[in-house]
């Protein structure tokens, strides 16, 4: 990631903060996140309710997974059996911890923390410190060792 040329420019890499004008921010009233993510879904669609009959998003399709239409066109790639991200959800399950520690170093966690500082600092994410690897077993090597080329 941290080499890779087309990553300075492609939408996808950069910080949410970078996305949105900083005028808007005060006006931003639902962040979600990754580890609580059934909770916060939960929580969303509930929040959210039909101008028409007033059912709320999470009754509607929240509680199964999908709509009937939306099951009829992606039955096969999402066959979900439960709620909307819920944990009985196999169909979704990737196990990306034991997958990201395969290349996920102490190095590419410094370069992490500097490239998407301005969304780990923001204070309508109420983010916590959180390290993978303790500072003191981190060598980090400069991103010249690395070959590390500045994306920015």
């Amino acid at each position: 990631v941290t080499s890779v040329p087309f990553v300075r420019d492609d939408m996808h890499w950069r910080s949410i903060y970078s996305r949105i004008d900083e005028k808007w921010w005060p006006y931003i009233n639902f962040v979600g996140y990754m580890d609580s993510l059934t909770t916060d879904a939960r929580r969303f669609l509930s929040s959210v309710h039909s101008n028409k009959d007033g059912v709320s998003a999470w009754d509607r399709i929240g509680q199964s997974g999908w709509s009937d239409k939306e099951s009829d066109d992606c039955s096969k790639a999402l066959q979900s059996e439960g709620p909307f991200l819920g944990l009985g959800d196999r169909s979704h399950e990737t196990n990306a911890t034991s997958q990201m520690m395969e290349y996920y170093t102490p190095e590419l966690e410094a370069f992490i923390e500097e490239k998407y500082a301005d969304d780990l600092n923001n204070p309508y994410f109420h983010f916590e410190d959180f390290k993978i690897f303790p500072a003191s077993k981190m060598q980090v090597r400069s991103k010249k060792e690395l070959g590390i080329k500045d994306i920015e």
